[in-house]
């Protein structure tokens, strides 16, 4: 009895092994199919015309788009100091009061300073029962209405920038703040050469005051056929991409090179639109080879 009954177990054993190493097998081939596939797709392109950017980086820190100054209109007395530093206040909210010197009695009505516009209480230079001068610095408030940064750049990259442009803005954590550039400097500073440029923001969940922010502007722009750089061969002085023919066979064609814009390259002649081309090259490619371009 247990005789037979471990010959039912190891032959249970041998029929799941068979089937999970069937199973295997079949995923394998399966997983190769896909990678054949796409290996083929990556392998052959075709020529497209698309349109190609160079940048410059201008930084910065962003600063309020608004930043009002409050001050006492006359001379007197603070009476009252209605914020703190960090407080947040709307457009006509009470910030101080002041008094007359001179009304030790208070028989005189206090005069209220508010605040001009909506934001945060940035400094506060006044303590009640001070004395104060007219036009004398006493509140700041910083707007909410969005930033302001400004940046600059040279008399060749200032004349190929509009007024008007979107732009997008990366801040050290990575993130994006979309913006628009409002001002460019008529002339440079003669110091240095330099022309001034304006950016706004909107409020952003992502920025704050004083953040740091990289500005990718394009500055330059082409169209026409690119191709990876990597894929250009170099014999005897001229350049050379691998063709795909209507028969599936690889050609060398010279090719001229135009301007390189980061890991691409302009065709300026020897590749039309529809040709078909090596993405990828091996090494070891030869004329008139046989190419499998049945994933293009």
């Amino acid at each position: 009895m247990n005789k037979n009954l471990n010959s039912i177990n190891i032959s249970r054993f041998v029929l799941i092994t068979l089937i999970v190493f069937s199973t295997a097998l079949l995923l394998h081939a399966q997983q190769g199919n896909r990678n054949d596939q796409n290996g083929s797709r990556d392998l052959i392109s075709v020529a497209q015309e698309s349109q190609q950017f160079h940048t410059i980086s201008v930084g910065g820190r962003l600063q309020p788009k608004n930043r009002i100054v409050h001050k006492s209109y006359s001379e007197g007395i603070i009476r009252s100091v209605a914020v703190e530093e960090g407080d947040f206040v709307e457009t006509g909210d009470i910030l101080f009061t002041t008094g007359r010197k001179d009304d030790v009695e208070k028989v005189y009505e206090p005069f209220a300073v508010t605040a001009r516009i909506s934001g945060y209480v940035s400094e506060v230079f006044i303590q009640k029962d001070d004395e104060i001068e007219g036009g004398e610095e006493a509140v700041v408030i910083l707007g909410n209405a969005g930033y302001v940064l400004k940046a600059y750049v040279s008399d060749k990259d200032a004349s190929k920038l509009e007024i008007g442009q979107k732009i997008t803005a990366t801040t050290t954590g990575e993130h994006e703040i979309n913006g628009v550039l409002t001002y460019r400097s008529r002339e440079p500073d003669y110091d240095t050469g330099l022309f001034t440029l304006t950016f706004h923001f909107p409020e952003s969940a992502q920025g704050y005051i004083g953040q740091f922010v990289i500005i990718d502007l394009p500055v330059d722009n082409e169209s026409g056929i690119f191709v990876k750089r990597d894929i250009i061969i170099r014999r005897y002085g001229a350049y050379y991409i691998w063709i795909v023919t209507a028969e599936k066979e690889l050609e060398a064609r010279e090719v001229i090179l135009g301007p390189v814009y980061g890991n691409v390259v302009k065709i300026n002649r020897g590749l039309e639109t529809g040709e078909r081309y090596l993405n990828r090259l091996t090494g070891r490619e030869k004329e008139g080879s046989k190419v499998d371009a049945s994933g293009t």
